[in-house]
């Protein structure tokens, strides 16, 4: 046990606040809720950020990068993307002072450690034990929601047969890395989400290189490519998306690529090593993160879109346009407005020597470049299912609020069309986060499903998503997929914003750069169900000051 050491006064948190605090050299977050302090880790699970700088709402903090949610009494973790706990250290109040016993190694969780089930303060996950569990739950997918899922029914006491299938030849990793910090600089152990041992030891059945062909839900099997046919008591579909090719001459010549998997990333990574250019096809989320990404490697970059500003479905123009003017401050060009027509080949120069190249010929001109990149969006991959009831015309699987799209058949990731629990929308959403989500939810739906004393809450998270691109980090809470007006607090020409996107006479959706706080603040208020009023947003609300208020 370490010893105890003074790490602050009781008179330096009033109540309802955090710190970090230096542990005799450990970082310490240190808490205080109605009166008692609590101290644990200082740094987020995921990517490792200072919780200090994130919100403290009643017992749980949420993160300012990527919005993970903790409870600081438990270390429990309450919120995706972090796949770990926090560790949570004994607390001792000694007079005036505060004293925590922190070991020396504590500042190191958040940075990258191995997975640790709980250090004592969590219950282990569930060990497989088919003379007790006989049951077999097949996870169609190895992406967020999947491994989510699987993680979330062995924390749950599921012990039976646990089984996912991907046809990718990886375990689950990832994938948000791959047009950002991988594409720029390729490291393929930075992706893993859990090494090998953590599945192995879990008892979870990792599949690769297995495509799923045919899923009857009535007979409850899915057949494999290869013709071998299981048999389930449960099953999740989470098989995300397919990248789209354009439907135009010169969509699959050598040299045009796409950016979905991690050997997308890794042959897109090749290409582009001894190239001079590219062109993105797109002025999505993926076509501009590779793009800030390319152009940080010194290759020049364009970028064509039948957008009159990047993003401005998702973001508006004005918002969309900030991130362009931080793109062509670094020297990307673009085509904005332009339909892409045919791309073609260009005639090498023997001379020269140079390498043929591609032509991308728009309704806007005509772009050269050594490599294209289409970043034109997804389709769900569910064309095994296709002729279900609830399979739509594009792909989305319909699910009720639990996740559900037939008896014994659950949905989760990309593919899902989930029904909005703040509008009563349906609403199919391509966010890392929100996968995640829905693979936690879903674990505990498919338990209920064979065990009838379960109850189920309807899903209710709110959506969140991030984007970090040209030195910009993009904070989204909520969903709008169209709105009456935006409204904008701070300055979009200084890169300092909150923007209010409403529908219907309320806020939906908040999207920040330069306010980290707020938007988490922002999160939790919509957990709440608590945002305030367009009025407050067009006064210049506080969003911190209203949570304090809320709590």
């Amino acid at each position: 046990m370490p010893e105890f050491v003074r790490v602050a006064s009781i008179h330096d948190l009033a109540d309802g606040e955090m710190r970090q605090v230096d542990a005799d050299g450990t970082a310490v977050l240190l808490a205080r809720v109605d009166g008692t302090f609590h101290a644990c880790t200082a740094f987020c699970t995921h990517y490792g950020a200072p919780l200090a700088d994130g919100v403290l709402d009643g017992t749980t903090v949420v993160c300012p990068w990527h919005h993970a949610a903790f409870d600081v009494a438990s270390g429990a973790l309450c919120q995706p993307p972090a796949l770990d706990a926090l560790r949570r250290f004994p607390v001792r109040v000694d007079g005036d002072d505060v004293l925590v016993a922190a070991p020396d190694d504590a500042d190191e969780h958040g940075k990258g450690i191995a997975y640790r089930e709980s250090d004592g303060e969590t219950p282990a996950m569930a060990s497989v034990d088919a003379t007790a569990d006989d049951r077999l739950f097949l996870l169609v997918g190895a992406g967020a929601a999947a491994a989510s899922c699987a993680e979330a029914l062995r924390a749950q006491g599921y012990r039976g047969r646990l089984v996912m299938a991907t046809p990718e030849t990886k375990p689950p990793y990832d994938r948000t890395k791959l047009s950002k910090g991988y594409l720029a600089d390729p490291d393929d152990a930075a992706l893993r989400l859990r090494d090998g041992a953590f599945y192995e030891s879990h008892g979870i059945e990792m599949w690769t290189g297995r495509a799923v062909s045919a899923l009857d839900p009535d007979a409850r099997t899915a057949t494999f490519e290869d013709g071998e046919t299981v048999t389930y008591d449960v099953a999740l579909v989470a098989t995300g998306g397919t990248p789209r090719r354009l439907p135009i001459e010169g969509a699959t010549l050598d040299g045009v690529q796409l950016l979905r998997s991690w050997e997308d990333a890794r042959t897109l990574a090749d290409r582009v090593g001894d190239a001079e250019s590219v062109a993105i096809i797109g002025a999505s989320f993926i076509g501009m993160e590779a793009a800030s990404s390319l152009r940080g490697r010194g290759l020049a970059v364009t970028v064509v879109g039948r957008e009159e500003t990047p993003f401005e479905n998702v973001l508006g123009p004005d918002v969309g346009g900030v991130f362009e003017k931080a793109a062509r401050d670094q020297g990307v060009q673009f085509r904005l407005g332009a339909d892409v027509q045919r791309i073609t080949t260009v005639a090498a120069d023997p001379e020269a020597e140079t390498p043929r190249r591609l032509r991308v010929e728009t309704s806007a001109g005509h772009v050269t470049a050594d490599v294209v990149l289409l970043g034109v969006g997804v389709s769900p991959a569910t064309a095994f299912l296709e002729g279900a009831d609830f399979r739509r015309d594009d792909g989305g699987l319909i699910v009720d609020e639990r996740l559900r799209a037939a008896p014994g058949l659950y949905a989760a990731g990309d593919v899902a069309v989930v029904p909005d629990a703040r509008t009563g929308k349906a609403v199919r959403i391509e966010h890392w986060r929100v996968a995640q989500q829905h693979g936690r939810a879903a674990a505990h739906a498919m338990l209920a499903d064979t065990d009838p004393t379960l109850e189920v809450a309807p899903f209710a998270d709110v959506p969140f998503f991030w984007t970090g691109q040209f030195g910009l980090s993009l904070r989204y809470v909520g969903h709008a997929e169209r709105w009456d007006e935006v409204i904008v607090d701070g300055s979009l020409d200084d890169r300092d914003f909150l923007a209010a996107y409403v529908s219907g006479g309320a806020v939906r959706a908040i999207a920040t750069v330069g306010r980290d706080r707020q938007a988490a603040a922002a999160q939790r208020l919509l957990d709440r169900r608590a945002l305030p009023a367009p009025a407050a947003f067009r006064a210049g609300v506080d969003l911190e000051a209203v949570l304090r208020d809320v709590g």
